[in-house]
């Protein structure tokens, strides 16, 4: 297990490389100059001299090249910059916005786990019965359910019509239900689907009525053979999903001006702030490569012949 980690992990290195190289020269792409936001939000008037004092400031004189070299030096140190509104470090304030998005999004995981494994496991043990049928309408409409759009209809229903929960805000727990099941709604779609059909395509395995036959409980065989093989493809899309389900936060934070990274990137992105929009994507990257490896490492243990294929 141990040489597996470290293939994996070795694996990673050239990805979050390239990462950093795109995160870096792609937002240059960016119509607009950094330094003239910067102007703008400071109120100071837009001169030629007041340029050139922020391009030096801000370390914007030297080439592309130069910059990139010199961030990178500065990121393998643990120093991702400095805000260019606030002045304080990048890796500070993504620490305090990461916070509020990280619970956001261990909500919406907890909505995702608790009633894609309820829904799915009740659909394939009632397969081609009304509920399963109700349940896979329902799994369509919440796959394509766009997040503004569902999150404006609760905030509608569930805050202005039913006074039930907050409108907007982080002030309590129960401002923290319709923007989580919001984001998780898609995704509860999603894994229902997945885990149904996995079990059904599992129970019709030769391994499955060997172990029936060999005298294994229906109970035992559910909990020892299919339930384990079943999560696996759902491991392996959960490890690909979780950056999802951080970047998808943008849109539901901003419906319901929830303060975390979401937020914090469309703030950045319409000031030009460079520092800021790097270390959120950097963020995101090492986020998904993380949560990548997990998975990879869940799906080894659930079965070893994936452990044991890659070490040969």
């Amino acid at each position: 297990m141990i040489r597996y980690l470290l293939k994996q992990m070795l694996e990673l290195v050239p990805l979050l490389f390239l990462v950093s190289a795109a995160a870096f020269f792609l937002i240059r792409l960016l119509p607009g100059d950094p330094a003239t936001a910067y102007l703008n939000s400071v109120n100071v008037p837009v001169t030629e001299e007041s340029l050139q004092l922020v391009r030096e400031e801000l370390g914007l004189d030297d080439s592309v090249q130069v910059q990139y070299v010199k961030w990178l030096g500065q990121v393998l140190q643990g120093d991702l910059g400095n805000s260019y509104q606030t002045k304080q470090p990048v890796i500070q304030e993504l620490k305090t916005d990461l916070k509020y998005t990280g619970i956001l999004a261990l909500a919406a995981l907890v909505w995702v786990l608790v009633l894609s494994a309820f829904f799915g496991i009740l659909a394939a043990e009632k397969a081609n019965s009304f509920w399963d049928r109700l349940i896979r309408g329902f799994t369509f409409l919440g796959a394509a359910m766009p997040k503004f759009w569902l999150g404006f209809l609760l905030v509608l229903l569930f805050s202005l019509k039913w006074k039930l929960f907050p409108v907007q805000g982080a002030t309590s727990l129960r401002c923290l239900i319709l923007p989580s099941f919001t984001l998780a709604c898609s995704y509860i779609a999603t894994y229902t689907k997945l885990l149904r059909n996995s079990i059904l395509e599992i129970k019709n395995q030769p391994y499955v009525a060997y172990a029936r036959v060999r005298g294994f409980t229906r109970k035992q065989v559910i909990r020892r053979h299919v339930i384990p093989n079943a999560l696996l493809p759902v491991c392996t899309a959960l490890g690909l999903h979780i950056g999802g389900i951080l970047s998808g936060a943008v849109i539901v934070e901003n419906v319901f001006s929830w303060p975390g990274l979401g937020r914090m990137c469309v703030s950045a992105v319409a000031s030009r702030n460079y520092p800021m929009i790097q270390g959120y994507i950097l963020l995101m990257a090492v986020i998904f490569v993380v949560t990548n490896l997990i998975s990879d490492m869940a799906c080894a243990a659930l079965n070893p012949r994936i452990r044991l294929g890659a070490e040969k």
